[in-house]
């Protein structure tokens, strides 16, 4: 039984008095992504969206009644069966957002089944992508990440020039990481320690900045660590701290924006991602063949330089640095999008959507 379909009531709102779309906070707007929200419609403006007109608020008694909202999101982690909107309209639409990991935040009820309409996640089948990522061709137009990306063979693209290879000419250190969550639900820790054993075999090792490491980046320094990073690396480590589809952060933008390939370990199908021959997969090698091929890559310049064949074809930069792409702008447009808010559909097993692979669901059923 779903608590709150004793107390939810489907009511017929009032046709919308004018064209301002009302977006309703349900739960803490200081917490992410909320927190950028803001109040109003100042996120909008300022990121240039095409639409302006949605206002936004976490004041539940701006309108008459909840059922007034033409969208109420509500935070994953905060989610609370014993407060919930009493009142809601088929016309407006419930919306789950999360950019925490599923891993981190599972969802092992059916409480929520038929509850959302839309989702806004960093999953690639949301209905709108919170995402860190963006990728453009040659062009300048937006490519990925993707379900599929129809990406260029590196054997196809054209060897780095001698200005590229000049400024790589320089780095002499392994691999650095930047962490300060040190306990994670990926054991990215356990496999880093495995792996700095393997590395010593060829005298490399990982340089480990932040609070679990012994070399310091305050925030106020960063742009010198990027820059030492830039310059004296040939590896950068992306480890995420949980393992869930499709999560993928900003730490591969550092690798992939300071001139270091990355090497990512994670629960993502990294080709949605990232093109091929740009990249190591540490899960996919394990300890002992990443630390073999690192030091491979690292013996042989001309295999290195191959790693950068696409800075040619493919530039990386933030989702929200571009209103196409800006997760904000998004979801103003869903909410002008006639269409799509006079669909009614609900996300039917929200648990299998969220968190396929992480719930005992034989358990939920009894």
């Amino acid at each position: 039984m779903r608590p709150f379909l004793e107390t939810t009531e489907y009511f017929k709102a009032s046709e919308p008095r004018t064209t301002t779309k009302y977006i309703l906070l349900w739960t803490d707007p200081n917490l992410h992504p909320f927190v950028y929200f803001g109040e109003g419609n100042s996120v909008f403006a300022k990121a240039k969206c095409e639409y302006t007109n949605c206002y936004v608020t976490s004041n539940r008694e701006l309108l008459r009644n909840s059922a007034e909202y033409d969208i109420i999101a509500f935070n994953g982690p905060q989610l609370d069966v014993a407060d919930l909107p009493r009142l809601r309209s088929f016309r407006q639409k419930y919306v789950y957002a999360n950019i925490e990991a599923a891993a981190n935040y599972p969802i092992c009820t059916d409480d929520w089944n038929n509850f959302f309409n839309w989702t806004w996640t960093y999953k690639l089948n949301s209905d709108a992508i919170w995402g860190y990522i963006v990728v453009m061709n040659s062009s300048n137009h937006i490519i990925g990440p993707s379900l599929e990306v129809d990406w260029m063979s590196v054997d196809d693209m054209a060897p780095i020039d001698d200005a590229l290879k000049q400024k790589l000419e320089t780095k002499n250190k392994a691999a650095a990481w930047f962490v300060s969550n040190c306990e994670t639900a990926s054991k990215r820790e356990d496999f880093v320690n495995e792996l700095q054993i393997f590395l010593g075999d060829f005298n490399l090792k990982v340089d480990m900045y932040g609070a679990c490491g012994t070399f310091q980046c305050p925030k106020e320094i960063m742009s010198k660590c990027l820059q030492e990073i830039e310059k004296n690396y040939y590896f950068f480590l992306a480890f995420e701290n949980a393992v869930s589809e499709d999560y993928v952060t900003e730490k591969v933008l550092l690798a992939l924006n300071h001139y270091t390939v990355p090497i990512v370990y994670g629960g993502a199908d990294y080709s949605r991602f990232l093109p091929p021959g740009s990249y190591l997969n540490a899960k996919k090698l394990g300890a002992k063949n990443l630390a073999k091929e690192m030091y491979d890559i690292i013996e042989n310049r001309e295999i290195y330089y191959r790693y950068f064949r696409w800075r040619q074809y493919y530039s990386f930069g933030r989702r929200f640095e571009n209103p196409d792409s800006n997760e904000y702008c998004r979801f103003c447009a869903m909410a002008n999008d006639e269409n799509l808010m006079k669909e009614t559909k609900t996300y039917h097993n929200f648990s299998s959507w969220w968190n396929p692979e992480i719930c005992n669901f034989t358990a939920m059923s009894k």
